[in-house]
């Protein structure tokens, strides 16, 4: 008898280069901290207030930009660049996405460079659902030292 367990088999040696921001990180970065002489030049889209708000407890587009400035985005990892289908811009910008941790909470934002207003946009800030609660927040709220999350059975 022979043990596959151990057999490599290999289908196809194309190797397919990982995708790759289409922003420079840091740029973003620069443009949400501004200067003295000129403001941030970000934008938020409809609903990034609002679940900033309710996911990270951050109130003003000022919060937002102070949270990600002063690096509340932690370990931060790149997921993707799509266009952003709802755009009137022809062509629609793309969008970056990234996934990060602040404290117990893993979160997810997406921005864009707006070519027509020069400005860049935050299109999505929230906490990122599909990765679920963490084994501390789990262990905090059954102590009673996190509110109860109504959204999510754990």
């Amino acid at each position: 008898m022979i043990d596959l367990s151990y057999t490599l088999c290999i289908i196809n040696t194309t190797v397919v280069p990982k995708q790759q921001p289409i922003y420079d990180f840091n740029d973003f970065l620069e443009a949400c901290k501004g200067d003295r002489r000129q403001p941030s030049s970000v934008v938020l889209m409809g609903g990034v207030g609002k679940t900033a708000s309710k996911d990270f407890s951050l109130k003003t587009r000022d919060a937002i930009l102070a949270f990600i400035t002063g690096g509340g985005l932690e370990n931060l990892e790149y997921v993707n660049s799509l266009p952003f289908r709802l755009s009137a811009e022809i062509p629609p910008p793309i969008c970056d996405a990234y996934t990060f941790k602040s404290g117990f909470t893993d979160g997810y934002i997406s921005f864009f460079f707006s070519a027509s207003n020069r400005k860049w946009v935050i299109k999505s800030f929230h906490r990122d659902d599909k990765c679920g609660p963490t084994a501390m927040e789990i262990a905090l709220r059954n102590a009673g030292l996190l509110p109860a999350s109504p959204e999510r059975s754990e």
